[in-house]
C-alpha cells in the first residue's frame, strides 16, 4: 500500500487520515511544520510506524512496547513496510522499518497485547506534585526559536530546567498535550507527543547545542490513556552526559497522577 499525503495541516490526524492506498508500503510527504531541523520530528516517525503496523498487518490489539532506532533523517517522502515477526493467542510483534531518499531512516519492534488478569499489582512511581497546567503560561517554543514542530503542542513547563539554563540537575518537567484534540488519549496520539521534551541534558548548557534522538525505547503501562482535557505530564532526566552522548529515564503520567509510560531514551549532542 503506498499511502499519499493530500492534505498539507499541521493537524496530526490529518498527516494520517489524508491518504490513499496501492501497494504494499505507506507513503507520505513530510510536512514543514512537523519538522526538527531538516528531518521529520521523533515522534512523529513513530507514530507513522505504528500507523504503518496497523495499517498494513491489520493487527488490532493495544500497543504494549515500542523499540525505535532512529537511523537516519526522515526528509521529503517518507516510506514505511511492516511486517509480521510473530503473532501468538497473547502478544504479536510486527517491524516496521522507514527510509527516506531511498536510505533507511527508522526501524521500530512493536509489541500489541491486551491487557490480561493479574494476581499482583504493584505501581511504586508517583508523579512530581506540580501545578496543573494553565493554557495562558504556555510559550510559543516554536515562535522562540525552537524547532517547529513544538507549535503542534500546547506546552507548560513546572519543574526542573530549561534548555540552556545552566542547570546542575539535568531534568525537564513539563505539561504537554496535542493542539488536535483528535489526537488526545490515543496511542498514535501518545507516542507521537511522548517525545516531545527537549533531551534533559541541554538544561546545563549555557549555548546551543545540536542534538539527535539516536534510540527510543517506551513501554505503555496504562490500558486506559484519557486524561483531562488531553494533558499528560512529562519527566526527562539524563543519568549520564558524557563523551557526545546522554542516556535519559523518562515518565509520563495522566492528569490523575496515573502513571502511563514509561521510557528510556539515548541522545547524541553535537558540542
Amino acid at each position: 500500500m503506498i499511502f499519499y499525503l493530500t492534505d498539507f495541516s499541521v493537524l496530526f490526524t490529518n498527516i494520517l487520515a489524508a491518504t490513499t492506498k496501492e501497494t504494499d508500503a505507506l507513503s507520505l510527504k513530510a510536512p514543514d511544520s512537523w519538522k526538527q531541523g531538516r528531518t521529520l520530528y521523533g515522534g512523529l516517525t513513530s507514530s507513522v510506524a505504528l500507523h504503518a503496523a496497523r495499517e498494513l498487518t491489520g493487527e488490532s490489539r493495544k500497543l504494549r512496547s515500542a523499540l525505535i532506532s532512529f537511523v537516519g533523517p526522515s526528509t521529503d517522502e517518507v516510506v514505511a513496510e511492516a511486517h509480521i515477526l510473530r503473532s501468538g493467542r497473547t502478544a504479536a510483534t510486527v517491524r516496521a522499518s522507514l527510509s527516506s531518499e531511498g536510505t533507511p531512516a527508522t526501524e521500530a519492534l512493536l509489541t500489541f497485547s491486551d491487557m490480561r488478569e493479574s494476581a499482583v499489582l504493584y505501581e511504586p512511581q508517583q508523579a512530581p506534585k506540580v501545578s496543573a497546567p494553565d493554557p495562558a503560561h504556555a510559550p510559543n517554543f516554536a515562535a522562540m526559536g525552537g524547532p517547529a514542530f513544538m507549535a503542534n503542542f500546547d506546552i507548560v513547563p513546572v519543574g526542573g530546567g530549561v534548555p540552556m539554563s545552566g542547570a546542575l540537575k539535568p531534568e525537564v518537567i513539563w505539561w504537554a498535550r496535542h493542539t488536535d484534540p483528535s489526537a488526545r488519549d490515543t496511542d498514535l496520539g501518545l507516542l507521537c507527543i511522548g517525545d516531545v521534551l527537549p533531551p534533559a541534558a541541554l538544561t546545563m548548557t549555557t549555548t546551543p547545542v545540536k542534538v539527535s534522538s539516536m534510540t527510543w525505547m517506551v513501554d505503555i503501562v496504562a490500558d486506559d490513556l484519557s486524561t483531562e482535557d488531553g494533558w499528560y505530564l512529562f519527566r526527562s532526566s539524563a543519568e549520564s552526559v558524557r563523551g557526545g552522548f546522554s542516556t535519559q529515564d523518562m515518565s509520563i503520567w495522566n492528569s490523575g497522577g496515573g502513571l502511563v509510560a514509561k521510557g528510556r531514551q539515548t541522545v547524541t549532542m553535537f558540542g
